[in-house]
């Protein structure tokens, strides 16, 4: 496939992704129709011919630029299904006294059930710009439903046999609200990418100390130098006014250079979602029910076949992943929360 074919194969795709028409002409060129507001995006009339004279479609065109920008501007979100043969149907007193614990709370299991529960696995792109820059990938999975963080899911769920979903036949069990989980996923985006990039912030606080130190060395003997000529006979008293000047200025000097130093090597992170792949799994709903003082509540639990334990939970104060949970009154309702919010 030579060049010009890779780039009309492109705008084939962009164009049937945003529900668009086109056929290729004679000459290799592609009459389209768009939606409204694709046209308005790319800049063209509704019905237009794009790769001929009148728009060309090559590198660097205005046209095909616009396009890029639209393709690269969304995350690309594919669906996915898993469907394991067989789902556990006994022994979750066991499972659950080894995933997840309740200090202070009696715990019983009420009763089980075969459901399902969405997932999604997050890659994320960061960039940390400093005075030199470093970039990568960190991979995220979680628990829509509750925000956890379920991480053994990214090396067990492509060898589970999922079956990918037509964008036309997604189940209606992926929950639209979403705001919280994804603010969870990147929180341990930023956590994972600083642990990521751990060798290069220890390199850049090295430099920087090193030339702050360097910094001070120089304006200090600078200082001592200034000083040792003020006592020279040929120095007149202007002059050694001047000078005097000049060494009440040094720690000023010496301030600036040292923030331009900082702002240098300031490292600055930033995150950008690349790809979503959200998994539907039919999993085994295990009913709990808590009993804290002589306050009671019943919770669900989610055993996951792909990763064979119980998904953690989500603390009802900060949001963070626990797998040791405390149970708290408040207004006559337990919460359940981790151990710095339950004071």
């Amino acid at each position: 496939m030579d060049c010009n074919e890779r780039l009309r194969e492109l705008v084939l795709r962009f164009i049937n992704h945003q529900g668009g028409a086109a056929e290729v002409t004679e000459d290799g060129a592609l009459r389209v129709l768009l939606p409204p507001e694709v046209a308005e995006a790319v800049g063209v009339s509704e019905e237009s011919v794009l790769g001929g004279t009148e728009i060309p479609l090559v590198y660097g065109s205005p046209v095909l630029e616009r396009i890029i920008q639209q393709v690269t501007s969304h995350v690309p979100v594919v669906y996915a299904l898993i469907q394991p043969p067989y789902l556990k149907k006994a022994g979750f007193e066991q499972i659950l006294s080894r995933d997840i614990s309740f200090p202070n709370a009696r715990v019983m299991i009420t009763g089980t059930a075969a459901a399902r529960t969405s997932y999604m696995v997050l890659t994320v792109h960061y960039l940390a710009l400093s005075d030199e820059r470093r970039e990568g990938h960190i991979n995220i999975a979680l628990q829509e439903r509750t925000g956890a963080n379920v991480q053994r899911l990214l090396d067990a769920w492509s060898g589970r046999a999922p079956v990918f979903l037509d964008p036309g036949k997604i189940p209606t069990h992926f929950p639209h609200q979403m705001d919280d989980p994804l603010k969870t996923a990147f929180e341990l985006a930023k956590a994972s990418s600083e642990e990521a990039l751990q060798d290069f912030l220890e390199s850049m606080k090295r430099r920087l100390h090193r030339d702050i130190r360097n910094i001070r060395e120089y304006y200090a003997t600078m200082e001592t130098e200034m000083r040792e000529g003020l006592s020279h006979s040929s120095l007149g008293e202007e002059q050694k006014e001047e000078r005097m000047a000049k060494i009440a200025d040094l720690p000023l000097e010496a301030g600036r250079k040292i923030e331009d130093i900082r702002q240098k090597y300031q490292v600055r992170i930033r995150l950008r979602p690349s790809v979503a792949i959200r998994i539907l799994i039919d999993v085994v709903q295990v009913m709990v029910k808590l009993q804290y003082r002589k306050a009671s509540r019943e919770i669900n639990l989610f055993w996951n076949p792909v990763t064979q334990a119980i998904d953690p939970l989500a603390c009802e104060g900060c949001g963070k992943t626990i797998s040791t949970a405390y149970c708290r009154e408040e207004k006559g309702r337990i919460k359940v929360m981790c151990r710095l919010c339950n004071g």
